[in-house]
């Protein structure tokens, strides 16, 4: 069979869609990041408590909030069935913000590293092997060759 100009075989594209060490590594980093963004959720829980003025009917009522973090499963639970005298909120914006921001930080890591650093340098035109700039002072390892 002959392929079609313009067409690219199945081969080939699995070949291109196979990912690579780089996108594996940082899948592998902020996916478990993630993981523990989704699990560990930001709660207000409210304890209440109860009191009476013994020399009156006066009942005085005091809540107690207090910010934590429980464990999905945890959270789930309590929202169901919350303990006595307890109430429990997710703090639903910090937690959606936050694995927003590890989303985020990952796309941009896989971007920077995978993408922009894999690249192998471009030479200019005209410019060879014969043009390089000399060695920095200390030698081509020392920290001032990061910043050429």
């Amino acid at each position: 069979m002959r392929p079609v100009a313009g067409y690219v075989s199945l081969r080939e594209l699995s070949k291109k869609l196979r990912p690579r060490p780089c996108a594996k590594f940082m899948l592998a980093l902020f996916g478990s990041l993630f993981l523990i963004a989704l699990f560990n959720v930001p709660v207000t829980t409210t304890t209440e408590s109860f009191r009476s003025d013994p020399k009156s009917l006066v009942v005085f009522r005091t809540t107690h909030p207090r910010k934590a973090h429980l464990f999905l499963p945890q959270y789930l639970s309590w929202r169901a069935q919350p303990p006595k005298g307890t109430t429990v909120r997710a703090r639903a914006s910090q937690w959606v913000g936050f694995m927003a921001i590890v989303a985020a930080l990952g796309l941009f890591d896989y971007a920077v590293f995978c993408r922009l650093l894999q690249r192998g340098p471009k030479l200019g035109e005209g410019a060879g092997p014969e043009e390089e700039e000399p060695d920095p002072p200390g030698g081509p390892s020392s920290s001032l060759s990061l910043f050429r």
